[in-house]
């Protein structure tokens, strides 16, 4: 079952070392906070053993400069955390894509990311490309 807060839910796919995150319409910092402490908690197991985190971004609004800050450390905390991939579900926007690969860009993590329409194709990849 998901954990929600405002715009943000969190969730565990089940039998998979991923945590999902969807959004819907516009977030702030404090959710953000709240998604950040979430997720780390849901992975807080498989620090040594590796764990992805897929962002469902595909019904959020673009956030703004300071709500970006806030994703670049987030970023940054999951990979010292032991996330090994970011795979961001965007639908057809094009804004979500070059918003969510500068946040990544700026982290200076060198994670691995991926971006796609559907929550289906971030699994599949997930599953064959990063073995997660």
């Amino acid at each position: 079952m998901a954990q929600v807060n405002g715009a943000q839910s969190v969730e565990v796919i089940a039998g998979r070392k991923i945590v999902l995150s969807a959004g819907v319409g516009k977030t702030n910092e404090a959710e953000l906070d709240w998604l950040t402490e979430t997720v780390l908690a849901n992975a807080k197991a498989w620090k040594q053993s590796g764990w992805a985190y897929i962002a469902d971004c595909s019904q959020m609004k673009p956030v703004s400069p300071s709500e970006g800050g806030k994703l670049v450390v987030m970023t940054q905390k999951f990979v010292e955390a032991g996330c090994q991939a970011f795979a961001f579900v965007e639908g057809t926007s094009i804004m979500l894509k070059i918003q969510a690969q500068k946040n990544t860009q700026r982290s200076e993590t060198g994670v691995l990311e991926g971006h796609f329409a559907t929550l289906d194709e971030a699994l599949a990849w997930l599953k064959e490309e990063v073995k997660i």
